[in-house]
């Protein structure tokens, strides 16, 4: 019954492109990601796969991208693979699943982040917080006193923590180097990115790679100028470092708040083949702009999860909200 109601909803809906992204699969919950998000664990992630490949068929990135740019009525039911923030976790435990299923899917690197240069102020301060969590009296009141002289309304260290954004981010450094927590010592230990060797084999094994800007800020809070430089910079840092010829970018955090004038500006100068959101299914006036669903957020049943997600989608319809609004 699910089965067959899915498969009306989706011809019903003519939103026959799907984009599922995920971060992380793994069993364990590592210690950068706790306190953001939950990785989808192995089992289910195979379970995901079989529902998707009962419902589409897989495409490569370019031929998603052939797909979008043939503006045919009749897409094809397709899905596309798709993974942010360009963790190690893709080589160690996704990539063999998807090789053994031959299944194609696209890694988006934060360019800064690549070899472990640097890390994601969002994993940092998942990391302060595990810290926190599990320090002595003595060292929890040196967070508090460093909360309480940073003028935080914060009614905890994990609201405090996890209110903090890209443009008052040195604050987790500062942080940081009171209590002696060294972020390279975990880079270096950890290795929490992907390595250029490890993308260059991944890209012989068949695996596209596209840009998720330089160091991970949300795009509304950006001046347009910085919006382009950081879309910019970070697709050309790839195509020159992996000999790539395609143009493939996923916003960090979001679209959402994103105008028009960067859209056309990126089209104008021909920057980008292809885009990808993470608003669920919805129509996007921009064509090569495509939303994503966020698969991490599926549960035990990912048939369960698309059903709700097109449900969602026809609901939307006569609110006007099925469709991505540009200012």
């Amino acid at each position: 019954m699910t089965s067959t109601l899915l498969s009306l909803l989706i011809d019903c809906s003519k939103q026959n492109i799907l984009v599922p992204f995920y971060h992380a699969v793994s069993n364990t919950v590592p210690s950068f990601i706790g306190n953001l998000y939950s990785p989808r664990n192995i089992d289910d992630f195979e379970k995901d796969l079989d529902t998707l490949l009962s419902f589409y068929e897989p495409v490569s990135l370019t031929e998603l991208i052939s797909i979008v740019n043939s503006n045919k009525k009749n897409t094809p039911k397709c899905f596309h693979l798709t993974f942010d923030d360009g963790l190690a976790n893709f080589y160690e435990v996704v990539a063999p699943i998807l090789i053994k299923r031959k299944i194609p899917a696209t890694v988006f690197l934060n360019t800064n982040f690549v070899d472990n240069k640097e890390l994601f102020f969002r994993y940092k301060a998942s990391l302060l917080l595990n810290n926190y969590n599990k320090s002595s009296e003595s060292v929890k009141e040196k967070y508090h006193k460093f909360i309480a002289n940073n003028n935080s309304n914060s009614s905890s260290v994990s609201d405090f923590l996890l209110a903090i954004t890209f443009q008052n981010k040195d604050i987790l450094d500062n942080l940081a180097l009171n209590l002696n927590f060294s972020f390279n010592d975990f880079l270096n230990t950890e290795k929490p990115y992907l390595t250029t060797n490890q993308i260059r084999e991944l890209i012989k094994q068949g695996f596209t790679f596209g840009a998720h800007s330089e160091n991970h800020p949300l795009y509304a809070q950006l001046s347009l100028n910085e919006q382009i430089n950081e879309t910019t910079n970070s697709l050309n840092w790839i195509k020159k470092e992996y000999n790539i010829n395609y143009n493939a970018f996923s916003f960090p955090f979001t679209d959402l708040g994103v105008s028009t004038s960067f859209y056309e500006t990126i089209k104008n100068e021909s920057i980008v083949d292809i885009s990808f959101g993470t608003s669920g299914i919805k129509r996007d006036l921009v064509e090569n702009n495509l939303q994503r669903i966020p698969f991490e957020e599926a549960g035990k049943s990912a048939k369960f999860f698309l059903l709700k997600e097109y449900m969602r989608y026809f609901l939307k319809i006569p609110m006007g909200k099925s469709i991505m609004k540009r200012s």
